[in-house]
């Protein structure tokens, strides 16, 4: 490339870079002649190009310099080549700019000035902001001397670059001295108070320049003998360093820590939980006994750290709505000490808390109770077991049935220890085999059944073979014994056994059996234990009735045997005597009169004779147990026909010893006949009824008599034996009579399951708690005349049983789950209109009884009555007199 190429190229770079730059770029001759003005230049001062080249610059570049300051201006230039400086200039349109000037002198190849190059720069915008920060300065200095702490700044060299009056009055303590700022400013800190060297200030000072980071920190000055709060903000000019004097803060800390220290030993050396929370329920203290029952807390392994600063009810929501949650909140709404027990869900103990409220939140106090919870329980436990025992034993003595009182054990166990199943498995006749003969919570068709030999490796066998009370924590893992199919189909896993003893052989096993793992107590083998021995009591007793039974039936039936097989042949052959002794000599009247007597003792032979063997008709169907019994009477009717017809209908069956007594009626009923009416025929009908029931008509057609005048005498006695074994049997007994007509007597049998005395009041009981209603329910099965026949704990439950049962009087709690007791009276009336209703309420609340009397109430009785006035009540209502008072 030429030269002239490489010289335009350059003038074409320098013209682009005039046109660009934002700085004013003024160039003159040697005689100060404008000969460059740049965009810049006419963009700062308003001027043109076209307006100023070619004419003298101070016309148009108006600063603010003397003509002595001009002439030294441009002397330097020519002297040094440069000048450099700052100027006020006037605009085109008068305003004015801080412009900072770089003049340089342009030499030619001679070294000779052949013009002036100016660069000029706008500052007006940093004048504004060195404005700005000299006047913040100002501001912050005002306020860094009014205020009470020190506050200094260190350049980074460590010297003192400012310092506040407090900061002053420290170093003037430190050194001992009286000094002005001047004698401070621009000294070495480190230097100047050498004493600080080594300490926490030079080495947090040296940690906030190293790492360029605020630090923060506390520290003691042997210097001033104070504790000083330290804040110290690094820069890139030094550090800038707070302090306040916490010496006060310090001691205070101090004291309130050496009493806290004293608090903590003395709670750290009791052997109860404590707490304490703030206001926003967070922990600021737990003693050591506290984090031990803390970290008994299953899957939680909790230290002091997990707990101090953590929210209570956050980290155990479980908390939430008990008594502890009521209650803390109330300490700390009404500021008063409460006091409570309860079972903690989270710990599973039973605590006795104190709760004392202050200023700074709640103090807490737990005492562990659970052991004397426990204890409480176990004895109430016992008390109620042995209770539900002496009920039993009761039972079993009122009782010569065995069944029901076994089902009746099995279902108490169950309830009792809260077990899934309960049995009572029974040694088979044959003695190899064991019987479930009651059970609670079996599959259909187990009770009853053979359910293993007793001398296998089964439960039930071991606890044949073991002397003492056998309890299985775990079926699967004992190796006692092996477990049955049963057992197994049934999902038993833990159980307790116990042997039902009876002299010469046991009779058999009562058990309780979970499908859950569970470890039975000691008040719990206690109980069926206690059980067992009413059981094993019950079958001795029923043992020795069947012994002393087997031995009456075996000694009425040697009587009867020799009755018949002696008196009443010898009797016969006296009758055969008496017949040839009249054709011996004997006078036809006396001949007569020994026949008719005999005649009649062989009757009375034979009704005895019936009499001692009706007991064996027990097993047979009544109607070939009734065909024998007319089959006898007619035997002893000389003069009486007497018939029998069975009609059609139900078909009866064996009615055991009800069917026994009902023969014994008609029996009596048939002598009556014979020897007072006179009836020359006397027709016995008997037909079943579809309840299993019985009916039966004795009927004569004898001369009848007026039931006014009802006999006396032998026949008056029959009477009132008949109606007395009806009462007893649960039967109605019906006698009409009229004379020279007849008389008829009819037996009605209900069903087996409708037997009960004549008059009973059906009571339907209504009560949520189970305990109470199982009470009241106990004590009205004492009362032959009064029967429970439904229970229910909601009036949902008792509405539905409303059309399934006969209900005489209803008993209701007024507070029930689902509504109001007395809600339930008028359902009862429009089933049953005559039915009767007392009300149960615990506080006896006049609205409540104003309510349920309105409703048709017959009484109201508070909870805590006696249950002999409950029972008084019910008797009235159903015989129609007066409610109680």
């Amino acid at each position: 490339m030429s030269e002239d190429g490489f010289v335009g190229d350059r003038l074409a770079f320098y013209e682009a870079l005039l046109e660009h730059t934002e700085d004013a770029i003024v160039g003159v001759d040697r005689d100060w002649l404008i000969t460059v003005w740049s965009k810049g230049a006419e963009r700062m001062y308003g001027w043109s190009a076209v307006e100023v080249l070619g004419r003298h610059v101070p016309s148009f570049v108006r600063m603010n310099l003397t003509q002595q300051e001009r002439a030294e201006t441009r002397r330097e230039i020519a002297e040094r080549g440069r000048w450099r400086g700052e100027a006020t200039v006037q605009r085109k349109d008068g305003s004015m700019v801080a412009v900072e000037v770089i003049n340089v002198a342009v030499r030619d190849r001679r070294d000779e000035i052949t013009g002036y190059l100016g660069i000029h720069r706008d500052m007006t915008e940093r004048k504004l902001a060195e404005r700005a920060l000299r006047d913040a300065q100002r501001r912050s200095e005002t306020i860094l001397e009014s205020i009470g702490d020190s506050f200094f700044a260190l350049d980074r060299r460590w010297r003192y670059a400012y310092l506040n009056e407090q900061a002053l009055q420290r170093v003037r303590t430190a050194k001992g001295a009286e000094l002005a700022r001047e004698d401070v400013l621009g000294q070495n800190c480190w230097e100047f108070i050498p004493g600080t060297v080594g300490t926490a200030f030079y080495r947090e000072l040296h940690r906030a320049v190293r790492e360029h980071t605020t630090v923060g920190f506390e520290a003691y000055s042997a210097a001033t003998d104070t504790w000083t709060e330290v804040r110290a903000y690094p820069s890139a000019d030094g550090l800038s360093v707070y302090a306040r004097d916490v010496s006060e803060r310090k001691r205070a800390e101090a004291a309130l820590r050496e009493a806290q220290r004293r608090s903590e030993t003395i709670l750290e050396s009791i052997s109860d939980d404590f707490f304490a929370l703030d206001r926003e329920w967070r922990y600021t203290y737990v003693n050591e006994r506290g984090l031990a029952e803390a970290r008994r807390i299953p899957g939680r392994d909790l230290t002091a750290a997990d707990l101090l600063g953590a929210n209570i009810w956050e980290r155990f929501p479980q908390l939430i709505g008990t008594t502890f949650d009521h209650e803390s909140h109330r300490a700390l709404r009404e500021q008063t000490v409460v006091e409570f027990q309860q079972w903690s869900p989270v710990t599973g103990r039973w605590v006795e808390a104190r709760v004392y409220p202050s200023d700074a939140g709640l103090s807490i106090h737990l005492h562990d109770i659970s052991e004397r919870k426990a204890a409480q329980e176990e004895i109430s436990r016992r008390a109620e077991q042995q209770a539900l025992v002496a009920e039993l034993g009761q039972r079993a003595l009122a009782s010569d049935d065995l069944q029901p009182l076994l089902d009746e054990a099995v279902g108490l166990v169950a309830r009792t220890l809260d077990v899934e199943l309960a049995g009572v498995a029974e040694i088979a006749p044959d003695h190899e085999q064991i019987v479930l003969r009651a059970g609670v919570g079996w599959q259909e068709g187990v009770v009853g059944r053979r359910i293993g030999h007793e001398r296998r490796d089964s439960l039930f066998g071991y606890t044949l073979r073991c002397p003492e009370p056998v309890i299985v924590d775990d079926m699967a893992t004992d190796r006692r014994f092996t477990a049955s199919a049963t057992a197994r189909d049934h999902g038993v896993v833990s159980a307790l056994s116990v042997m039902i003893e009876s002299p010469g052989e046991p009779f058999g096993v009562l058990a309780a059996l979970s499908t859950l793992r569970r470890t039975f107590s000691s008040s719990d083998l206690s109980f069926v234990q206690a059980v067992a021995n009413v059981l094993a009591s019950a079958v001795e007793r029923s043992r020795a009735q069947e012994r002393l039974g087997e031995v009456r039936e075996a000694e009425r039936s040697r009587i009867a045997r020799d009755l018949h097989d002696d008196a009443l042949q010898e009797l016969t052959d006296a009758l055969v005597q008496a017949d040839r002794g009249r054709s011996a000599g004997l006078t036809p009247d006396a001949a007569g009169r020994l026949i008719s007597t005999l005649k009649h003792v062989g009757q009375q032979l034979r009704g005895a004779i019936y009499d001692l063997r009706v007991s064996d008709d027990v097993h047979r169907p009544f109607p070939d147990a009734l065909r024998t019994l007319i089959d006898v009477q007619r035997s002893m009717a000389v003069d009486c026909e007497v018939d029998l017809d069975i009609g059609p209908g139900p078909r009866i069956g064996v009615l055991g010893n009800r069917g026994t007594e009902v023969l014994r009626i008609v029996g009596e009923a048939l002598t009556n006949a014979r020897r007072h009416s006179g009836a020359r025929h006397v027709l016995v009908t008997a037909r079943g009824s579809e309840d299993g029931g019985l009916l039966v008509d004795v009927t004569d057609h004898g001369r009848g008599y007026d039931r006014a005048d009802e006999p006396s005498g032998t026949g008056g006695r029959g009477i009132q034996g008949m109606r007395e074994r009806a009462a007893l049997l649960g039967a109605d007994l019906d006698i009409r009579s009229t004379p020279r007509t007849g008389t008829t007597v009819r037996i009605s049998l209900g069903g087996a399951r409708d037997a009960r005395p004549r008059g009973t009041a059906r009571i339907l009981l209504v009560e949520d708690h189970a305990v109470v209603r199982q009470a009241i329910a106990a004590m009205f099965e004492h009362e032959p005349d009064l029967d429970v026949v439904a229970q229910a704990g909601s009036l949902a439950e008792a509405r539905g049983m409303l059309h399934d049962v006969d209900v005489d009087v209803a008993i209701l709690d007024l507070g029930l789950p689902d509504g109001r007791g007395g809600d339930l009276i008028s359902d009862l009336r429009d089933v049953n209109p005559r039915a009767q209703a007392v009300v149960l309420s615990a506080s006896l609340d006049p609205i409540e009884i104003t309510r349920a009397i309105d409703s048709g109430a017959a009484a109201a009785l508070d909870k805590t009555a006696e249950l002999d006035e409950l029972v008084d009540a019910v008797r009235r209502l159903h015989r129609g007199a007066a409610p109680p008072p």
